[in-house]
């Protein structure tokens, strides 16, 4: 049977599309990149931890009682600004009263001073 060609003019005055429309593939965007390690003498370990949109915050504990912990955004990663908080806990109890500040690409921290019994924490958040 064959079709009248009057509604196909009609949609073609109208604009509308015959076909439906292809989804846009969503690209996805790679994380951002933290890396923390300990500068000592010599690097004891090293860090990486991963923030996205879907994974936002990361808190680390770091009981390796590094002499000076650095962190800083890889240049490699996605660039985002990260903000940090680092502090410590001794023999259990949390001591929130450390630094806080923001990372950005190429720029970070580092914690000194050793102590005995001190494990650092810091946490990290990516900034909308």
């Amino acid at each position: 049977m064959r079709r009248p060609a009057v509604p196909l003019a009609v949609v073609a005055a109208l604009g509308i599309p015959l076909t439906a429309a292809t989804p846009a593939a969503s690209v996805p965007v790679p994380p951002t990149e933290v890396i923390c390690q300990d500068w000592s003498i010599y690097p004891q370990y090293i860090r990486h931890i991963f923030l996205s949109p879907d994974n936002p915050t990361a808190v680390r504990d770091f009981d390796e009682l590094p002499e000076i912990l650095s962190c800083y955004e890889w240049s490699g990663s996605t660039p985002a600004t990260v903000e940090y908080t680092i502090s410590y806990s001794m023999h259990g109890v949390d001591h929130p009263d450390g630094y806080t500040g923001t990372l950005t690409m190429g720029h970070g921290f580092s914690w000194g001073t050793p102590t005995p019994g001190h494990v650092y924490r810091a946490s990290f958040t990516l900034v909308p």
